[in-house]
């Protein structure tokens, strides 16, 4: 059974193929991994981790390789083993709980095995979960707007994340939105948002608009690729010559 006599190097090898886009290796491996951990009935907070992070990799999978009914059953079981696991952790190491996987993330991740599968109303309502959870998740409320298509009412809430976001940076050729505490978006599909929408609000234009400004202001030099970064470069810098008081 693939080595599974040792589970975490398992669980290492799983991660390291999917790597390598090795996906039917890997959902034959994450299937029969997740199968032996479910037969275990009384799991401890490290066995049921490793179960947590098999089916998510099984999920991910499934999903990609267009299995989707098997992909939505793996998404449910994923749901209920990671409460159970929440369950366990705070009842014998609460302090481990900040270090799991958060909470939104996992919403997403279940959000686009939906989306992907064509239930668009069960994945709207996950990633508004988890927008709801995180504040200003540009990912998540992106994702209810492809959703929804050009006529969705969650437009101007994406234009409202985007102004939160601060300003455009340039990184590795291209040009993103960095939000605090928020992974970081690329631009063109929430332009592709916010300059279609059929609602046609003021802050949509608005944030479209600062947008492309930004990254013309940037690539004609006017502004830093990183005004953040060079903020705080900044700010490092001695206010007066250290010779003018010698």
């Amino acid at each position: 059974m693939f080595g599974m006599s040792d589970p975490n190097q398992t669980l290492s090898q799983m991660i390291r193929y999917f790597e390598e886009q090795r996906h039917e290796m890997v959902e034959v491996m994450s299937s029969e991994f997740t199968s032996m951990l479910l037969s275990q009935k009384a799991r401890d907070a490290a066995t049921q981790t490793l179960l947590v992070k098999g089916l998510r990799i099984l999920t991910d999978v499934l999903s990609l390789r267009k299995k989707h009914k098997l992909a939505t059953k793996a998404a449910s079981v994923l749901q209920r083993e990671r409460k159970k696991l929440e369950k366990i952790l705070l009842q014998s190491a609460p302090k481990l709980l900040d270090k799991m996987t958060p909470l939104e993330e996992d919403l997403r991740r279940i959000g686009d095995v939906y989306a992907v599968y064509g239930k668009t109303r069960k994945a709207v309502k996950l990633y508004l979960r988890a927008h709801k959870i995180q504040q200003g998740n540009l990912h998540a409320m992106l994702s209810v707007c492809q959703c929804e298509g050009t006529t969705t009412k969650h437009c101007k809430s994406l234009a409202n994340d985007v102004q939160s976001a601060g300003p455009v940076i340039l990184e590795n050729g291209q040009y993103w939105l960095k939000p605090d505490g928020n992974l970081a978006a690329q631009i063109d599909p929430i332009l592709v948002i916010l300059e279609a929408c059929d609602h046609e609000h003021l802050e949509c234009r608005e944030q479209s608009l600062r947008i492309r400004q930004e990254c013309s202001d940037i690539s004609e030099g006017v502004t830093a690729a990183n005004v953040r970064l060079q903020s705080a470069m900044d700010t490092l810098k001695p206010k007066h010559d250290y010779y003018e008081y010698s």
